[in-house]
């Protein structure tokens, strides 16, 4: 008597062809759903669309504000806190609406407090800024 069993499957290999079609299709989805819009930028001028301002820029009063590595802040080489920035910024800009802020950051300065810094002079209502 003889029985039909079933063949060994030992000599068949496994096909990644579906694995690799699984893979792409995950690939286009998360590529098509992702966003890449920024949603987060500060607006900075270059030096060329700054030239034609130059002869207003002369007669604009300036605070300099200077970040250090260790967080200090100084406007005008008066020393600041970091929690009294915007309401120190109010109050130049309520004696003088027109002023504009240069700010001065040590070559250590991490970019988060410097961002921080920037927000800050924003937040004080002062539109014209510059980095230096």
């Amino acid at each position: 008597m003889q029985l039909d069993l079933p063949r060994s499957r030992a000599g068949r290999g496994i096909s990644l062809t579906p694995l690799i079609d699984v893979v792409f299709i995950l690939l286009l989805f998360f590529l098509l759903a992702s966003h890449f819009d920024q949603w987060r930028a500060l607006q900075l001028d270059t030096a060329s669309s700054l030239v034609s301002d130059r002869a207003d820029d002369s007669q604009r009063p300036a605070l300099l504000l200077r970040v250090h590595t260790d967080g200090r802040l100084d406007i005008n080489g008066e020393s600041l806190d970091s929690a009294q920035l915007v309401s120190s910024l109010k109050d130049y800009r309520a004696r003088r609406p027109d002023v504009s802020v240069v700010i001065e950051s040590d070559a250590d300065v991490r970019l988060q407090h410097l961002v921080q810094v920037i927000d800050g002079v924003s937040a004080a209502g002062i539109e014209e800024l510059s980095l230096k």
